[in-house]
């Protein structure tokens, strides 16, 4: 598994990367350009990330435009449907707007308020089938 973690807060991105290391190798960007590149270069690399961890809030790029990017770009390299990535929202917010968003206009996979993580993260990778 490889996995895109996708935050400009360095203690999220540890601690994500420190839960999910044991299920795969991990690659932290603190910002949309950054995530946007790098997963580009792992598509043309023919290495393509399982799953992407996106925090919403950051500044410049919010989580929600990166999404819509990174949808975008997997519809231009011909990825098909069910080869899409994963997408797990991961946010401070938890107000109905930015869940529905997440889920409507991003097709995330799971939601988790960021002070959930380190209780509710490995039991959503395995409730979107995403580990064992």
């Amino acid at each position: 598994m490889k996995f895109l973690i996708v935050d400009d807060d360095e203690r999220i991105a540890l601690l994500i990367t420190k839960i999910l290391s044991k299920h795969g190798s991990c690659t932290v960007a603190h910002n949309g350009d950054e995530a946007i590149e790098l997963f580009r270069e792992q598509h043309g690399a023919s290495e393509p990330f399982d799953a992407v961890f996106m925090d919403i809030m950051m500044p410049g790029m919010d989580g929600h435009e990166v999404v819509k990017q990174l949808r975008s770009l997997e519809k231009e390299m011909g990825v098909s449907d069910i080869h899409t990535f994963k997408l797990i929202m991961i946010s401070a917010l938890s107000d109905t707007k930015n869940v529905c968003k997440s889920f409507f206009h991003g097709y995330a996979d799971a939601y988790i308020a960021k002070p959930d993580i380190k209780a509710k993260l490995l039991d959503e990778l395995r409730n979107i089938k995403l580990i064992d």
